[in-house]
């Protein structure tokens, strides 16, 4: 039943926002929001989300 549920875990995923032409950081600034890159694999991270209602 395993390979089963591997494919109903891909049914319901969704694609990344930039993988449907949406860009991340504009639309993050242009919210209000302070964004910018790190090289640092250490401290804290803002992660930022995007909820479509139909």
């Amino acid at each position: 039943m395993e390979p089963q549920a591997g494919k109903e875990k891909k049914r319901i995923m969704r694609p990344l926002m930039e993988a449907c032409g949406i860009d991340v950081f504009k639309t993050a600034r242009a919210n209000g929001f302070e964004v910018d890159t790190k090289k640092e694999t250490y401290g804290t991270w803002n992660y930022f989300a995007l909820v479509l209602i139909e």
